[in-house]
Formats: structure tokens, sequence, C-alpha cells
């Protein structure tokens, strides 16, 4: 596996905030909380992708959207027509 050297320009607020989350997730280290970011921004892509619709339920009971802030473009759907053998 290549590995490759990303050197990131951050304010410190968002440093603040990544060493914030790694404390909360227990990671190792700020390369570990960028790298489940990652994988969970390419996950959430995936299902968006896919017309996935994501819900929250407030404590009231109440259900609404979650928007993301992710521009995918969607797959369109692949159909294939299954023929049924009769015995």
């Amino acid at each position: 596996m290549t590995k490759h050297r990303l050197n990131l320009v951050l304010p410190e607020r968002s440093m603040d905030r990544l060493e914030d989350l790694k404390v909360r997730t227990d990671a190792s280290s700020i390369t570990e909380v960028v790298k489940s970011a990652l994988m969970t921004y390419e996950s959430l892509a995936d299902h968006l992708a896919e017309g996935v619709v994501f819900s929250g339920h407030r404590p009231n009971g109440e259900v609404f959207a979650v928007e993301f802030m992710i521009d995918v473009e969607k797959k369109k759907p692949s159909l294939s027509v299954v023929e049924k053998a009769f015995a």
C-alpha cells in the first residue's frame, strides 16, 4: 500500500474540533479521525447517490428529513428481466 502525505492548513478552531473528536471517539490520532471521517463521508455519498433519504426523530416524535451538503449525481436504476422457469 502506497502512503501519501497531505499537509492541511486549518484554523485553530478546526484543529480544536479535531482534537475534541479524537478524545470523544477514543481515536489514537487526528489522522485516525480524518480517515474515519473520510470513510463516513464516502458512505453517505454512496447512499445519497442511490437515492437514500435519511430521517431523524425529535423527542416529541416528529420525523424530519436530514439534509447533507453532499452534491452527488443520483445513480440511474438498473432494471433487469428475470425469467421464471416453470417445471
